[in-house]
C-alpha cells in the first residue's frame, strides 16, 4: 500500500520518488528528443532536471529540520506528484530555477527562529530572493515572507530591517556589472519586470483545469487541519506554521499576477501544499480513507495525459 510504503523515510522511498520525478520531467520535455539530437539542448534539460530534483531535497530538508512534518516520505512524494501534474512548469526553466532560489531563501527565513547569525541569514534570504526575481519577476512577493519572518524573529532590532536592502544593492550591482560586461545597457531592467495579466482563458482547458481544481480542493480540505496542528504546536513552533501559511497565500498572489497563465505559475504553490497535505496525511485517522486519497493524488498526473 502507498500509505505504508511512504509513511517512513528511507532510501527506497527516496529512490522511488526520484524515478517518478525523472520520468515525469522527461515525459514533459520529450520534445527535446523528437527535434533532433543536440548536445546543448540535452545539457540544458539535464541541468534543469537536476535543479528540479534539488528543489525536492531542499523541501525535504526544510520540513525535517524545522519539524513541519513527521519523518515520513509523504512530503517529497506529494511534491513530485503535484509537479508532474503540471508539465507546463517542468517545461519552463525560469520557474524551475526561480523555485530553487525561493527554497533557499525560505530555508534561511525559517532558520531565523534560532536567533543565531541573524545578519547573515537576513542577507542570504534577501540575496536568494533577488536572484529568484531575476528569473521570475513576481517572486518579488516573497520579500513579504522575509518581512513576516523578521516580524516574528527580531523585528524590534532596527538594524535588521536594513540588511535585506544591502542584498538588493549587492545583487543589483553584480547584475549591472554583468550586463555592462556583455555589452548590454540599463534597459535590461525592463526585461526583468513582467507585466500583469488577468487572462485566465487557458484555465478552460481540462488538462490545465483538472490539476488546479485538485490543488485547490486539497488545500481547502487540509489547511483547516493544519491550522488545528498550529494551535496545538509549541509556542516556538507556531511562527513556523504561520510563515508556511503565509507562503501559501503569497503564492496565490503570484498566480494572480503572473503574465502567462499557462498553469506553470502554480509550481510555487506546490511547495507549501506538499507540506500542509503531508501533515494532514500523518495525522488523519482512517487508514482506507488515507490510502484512497493518496491514490487519487497519484493518479492525477496520469489522468491528465488522457484528457
Amino acid at each position: 500500500m502507498l500509505t505504508s510504503f511512504f509513511s517512513t523515510s528511507k532510501p527506497a522511498t527516496t529512490i522511488t520518488v526520484l524515478v517518478y520525478m525523472t520520468v515525469g520531467y522527461f515525459l514533459a520535455n520529450r520534445s527535446i528528443f523528437s527535434g533532433g539530437f543536440s548536445i546543448e539542448n540535452i545539457a540544458q534539460s539535464v541541468g534543469i532536471w537536476i535543479l528540479f530534483i534539488l528543489t525536492m531535497f531542499i523541501l525535504n530538508f526544510i520540513s525535517q529540520k524545522n519539524d513541519l512534518t513527521k519523518p515520513s516520505s509523504y512530503r517529497i512524494l506529494l511534491f513530485a506528484v503535484f509537479a508532474t501534474a503540471i508539465p507546463q512548469a517542468l517545461q519552463n526553466s525560469s520557474i524551475i530555477i526561480s523555485g530553487v532560489f525561493v527554497m533557499l531563501a525560505l530555508r534561511r527565513i525559517l532558520s531565523f527562529r534560532s536567533g543565531l547569525h541573524m545578519e547573515r541569514k537576513l542577507f542570504d534570504a534577501g540575496f536568494w530572493i533577488c536572484f529568484a526575481i531575476l528569473t521570475y519577476f513576481w517572486t518579488i512577493t516573497f520579500f513579504g515572507i522575509l518581512v513576516i519572518g523578521l516580524m516574528f524573529y527580531g523585528g524590534s532590532i532596527l538594524r535588521y530591517w536594513f540588511i535585506p536592502l544591502l542584498s538588493i544593492i549587492c545583487v543589483g550591482t553584480l547584475t549591472a556589472c554583468y550586463i555592462l560586461y556583455i555589452g548590454g545597457d540599463q534597459s535590461f531592467i525592463l526585461d526583468v519586470i513582467d507585466a500583469i495579466s488577468f487572462d485566465f482563458s487557458s484555465y478552460s482547458e481540462i488538462s490545465v483545469l483538472l490539476p488546479i481544481a485538485v490543488f485547490i480542493t486539497l488545500y481547502l480540505w487540509t489547511v483547516f487541519s493544519y491550522w488545528q496542528e498550529l494551535r496545538k504546536a509549541t509556542i516556538s513552533q507556531r511562527p513556523l506554521y504561520r510563515i508556511l501559511l503565509f507562503v501559501s497565500l503569497i503564492t496565490f498572489l503570484i498566480i494572480l499576477l503572473a503574465p502567462d497563465k499557462s498553469g506553470a505559475e502554480w509550481y510555487f504553490f506546490l511547495i507549501p501544499l506538499a507540506i500542509i497535505m503531508a501533515n494532514y496525511l500523518e495525522n488523519v485517522k482512517g487508514k482506507w480513507f488515507k490510502e484512497f486519497l493518496l491514490w487519487i493524488v497519484v493518479i492525477v498526473p496520469i489522468a491528465r495525459y488522457f484528457l
